[in-house]
């Protein structure tokens, strides 16, 4: 009945399950990014460009998580399905990509249907990872620590500017380090 009285008077229905994202520059056009978690319990993460907010990742799940990403230029999934995460948009529900795991329990390879791959390479115990072409040369790299409150430091490179999908691909590498490798 709510819901009619607000068509009917032409009002906008507020969406309160998620918070606004605040407008800034997209990761792309950044130089260093910070990701953070937001509380010490909470699965939930921010990425920042010096104290600007620029995305969020939600983690639901404990052993294989699925994930849900949102910045301005859009909102994602990172959906586990056997050993690959599928990469989904969350308004049109389209897959867009998919990381095979199955060939090391330290990365993955990013296939995009029109035939790019990267490369994930993560060593959770130096506290690095980092997105790659099959030539080797670096894109993205995380550089991260911490068990209980993990954190990073995201560096764009050069190289990765040109890449359409750099914003999804920086929330993907952070939700592989804390939810699947």
């Amino acid at each position: 009945m709510t819901t009619q009285m607000h068509q009917d008077q032409q009002l906008r229905l507020l969406d309160l399950s998620t918070r606004a994202v605040r407008r800034s520059r997209p990761a792309s056009h950044t130089g260093g990014l910070t990701c953070v978690k937001k509380g010490l319990l909470d699965s939930r993460y921010e990425v920042r460009s010096g104290d600007r907010f620029v995305a969020e990742l939600s983690l639901r799940g404990i052993l294989r998580p699925t994930a849900s990403a949102r910045s301005d230029d859009g909102a994602w999934f990172f959906e586990p399905e056997g050993r690959a995460i599928v990469v989904r948009t969350q308004d049109r529900l389209r897959d867009l990509a998919v990381v095979d795991l199955s060939f090391s329990d330290h990365g993955g390879i990013l296939r995009i249907p029109d035939g790019r791959t990267y490369l994930f390479l993560s060593d959770f115990w130096k506290g690095r990872a980092e997105f790659q072409t099959p030539s080797g040369q670096s894109l993205v790299r995380y550089r991260f620590r911490g068990l209980l409150r993990p954190h990073a430091k995201i560096e764009i490179l050069d190289a990765a500017r040109a890449i359409p999908e750099l914003n999804w691909i920086v929330l993907l590498g952070w939700s592989l380090i804390v939810g699947s490798l």
